[in-house]
């Protein structure tokens, strides 16, 4: 089975940016984290359809 490491980082720290951004003390600190959260995200997403992509899956 296809294991992607990548995916696996990017979906940790978009979790850890989602607990940060609710836990934060201040609005404009959870904007910053939910903003990572948003990147990391996008990456993992990324992550997953090229790792897709590349196994030959359209």
């Amino acid at each position: 089975m296809y294991h992607d490491h990548d995916a696996d980082y990017h979906a940790a720290r978009a979790r850890a940016e989602a607990v940060r951004a609710i836990a934060a003390s201040s609005d404009a600190a959870a904007a910053i984290h939910q903003e990572l959260c948003l990147r990391y995200t996008g990456r993992l997403l990324a992550a997953l359809v090229l790792g897709r992509v590349g196994r030959g899956h359209d």
